[in-house]
């Protein structure tokens, strides 16, 4: 009997040491967002708007700075002007900062297909977020830029509408001529 309770003693000594004694795999350094802006997205861009009356929309990109003017917040009103300062950060999803030294700031992050995730923080933050990238289209037999917000999911599973920007007030007008959001 003493044998079998020392070989069992043995045994579950030698299994948990095993179990604490597992190697472990070294994980990649997590990827932190973007420094700065990207020069492609960088300049002035307009959006011809209609909600409660025609207006223009502007979205100003520096290197480090993103100024958002006639948007429209959570709650349906036109707020005037929000600025936010890029910072980096390693959880790009960590939005919902309310209040305090985080209201003011956004990030930028490269995704698939040569796009920019744009983010802006604060509670109910809607100025300037999207995933954008810079495309060509024609306007008066000349190609122009057209700054691309990618068309997303809401939480029905149904594509959200997007605002696109162009490099002038005429462009915005041009193509989006009824003020509607682009399907």
């Amino acid at each position: 009997m003493t044998h079998i309770f020392s070989a069992l003693l043995v045994a579950t000594t030698l299994g948990t040491t095993a179990l604490v004694t597992v190697p472990t795999t070294a994980h990649a350094k997590a990827k932190t967002t973007l420094k700065t802006f990207p020069k492609s997205i960088r300049g002035t861009w307009y959006h011809y708007e209609e909600n409660n009356g025609y207006y223009y929309k502007s979205m100003a990109i520096s290197s480090k700075k993103l100024t958002v003017k006639n948007y429209m917040d959570i709650f349906a009103k036109k707020q005037k002007k929000w600025t936010g300062t890029l910072h980096t950060t390693k959880n790009q999803n960590d939005v919902w900062q309310y209040g305090g030294k985080k209201s003011h700031w956004t990030s930028a992050k490269a995704v698939k297909g040569g796009y920019t995730k744009i983010v802006s923080y604060g509670m109910f933050a809607t100025n300037g977020s999207g995933t954008y990238k810079v495309v060509h289209k024609t306007y008066k037999g000349k190609s122009v830029k057209v700054l691309y917000n990618k068309h997303i999911a809401n939480s029905s599973g149904s594509k959200k509408l997007a605002d696109h920007y162009y490099q002038t007030k005429a462009q915005a007008k041009y193509f989006n001529p009824v003020g509607a959001l682009h399907k």
